[in-house]
C-alpha cells in the first residue's frame, strides 16, 4: 500500500526535482530534509549532490522507511537523524522544510535550529498548505500564510528572496540567512 506522502498527485504537485533545483542545490552543496517524511526530497537530492544530505524526522515509522529506501538506493551520502539538534552546526547549505511548520509547537525554536545548521549564505526552503480550503492538508485555521511563515522567520535573520506556488495545494518560500 502506497503512503499517504507518496501520493503520486502529491508528488507530481511538489515535484522534488523541480523544487530542489528552484533551491539552487547542485553537487557540492550540502542539504537538510526537515520532517523528511518517506523522503521524497531526501533521495531526490542525493541524485543531486554527492554531499552530505541530513534527512531529519522524530516519527519512528517514517526512519524505518527512510533507512530502508537509503538502502535500496545506496544513498550513501544519506545521513538520518530523528532530530535537527543531531545536525551538525554551520552543516548546511540549504534546508527545506515541507509541510511541517503548521505542525510545530515551537516555531521559533525550529527557526533557531535551522540557522544554527545552515552555513552563511545559507537558503531556507519552506513548503506550506495554502491558507484556504485545498483538495488535501490540514484544516485551514491550522495552515500558515506565506506571511505569516515571513514574519516568523525575519524575527530569526532570514530575508525572503522568492516565493513560488506550487500548484493548488502548495506554495514555497525561498529564505536567505543573513548572519
Amino acid at each position: 500500500m502506497e503512503h499517504k506522502l507518496e501520493n503520486p498527485q502529491r508528488i507530481k504537485e511538489l515535484n522534488p526535482l523541480e523544487t530542489l533545483k528552484i533551491l539552487n542545490l547542485k553537487d557540492g552543496n550540502s542539504f537538510c530534509d526537515i520532517g523528511a517524511g518517506t523522503g521524497i526530497f531526501t533521495f531526490s537530492a542525493s541524485k543531486l549532490t554527492t554531499s552530505n544530505i541530513y534527512a531529519v524526522d522524530i516519527s519512528t515509522a517514517m526512519l524505518e522507511i527512510l533507512n530502508m529506501k537509503k538502502g535500496e538506493q545506496n544513498a550513501d551520502n544519506v545521513i538520518i537523524k530523528n532530530h535537527v539538534q543531531d545536525v551538525p552546526s554551520s552543516s548546511c547549505d540549504i534546508a527545506l522544510v515541507s509541510t511541517v511548520f503548521h505542525e510545530l509547537k515551537d516555531m521559533d525554536g525550529m527557526a533557531d535550529e535551522i540557522k544554527r545548521i545552515l552555513n552563511i549564505n545559507g537558503i531556507l526552503g519552506i513548503i506550506e498548505f495554502h491558507k484556504r480550503q485545498t483538495p488535501i492538508g490540514p484544516p485551514v485555521q491550522s495552515r500558515l500564510s506565506p506571511e505569516q511563515i515571513d514574519d516568523l522567520l525575519q524575527k530569526h535573520d532570514f530575508n525572503k528572496i522568492n516565493y513560488f506556488e506550487l500548484g493548488q495545494n502548495f506554495y514555497i518560500s525561498i529564505f536567505t540567512l543573513i548572519k
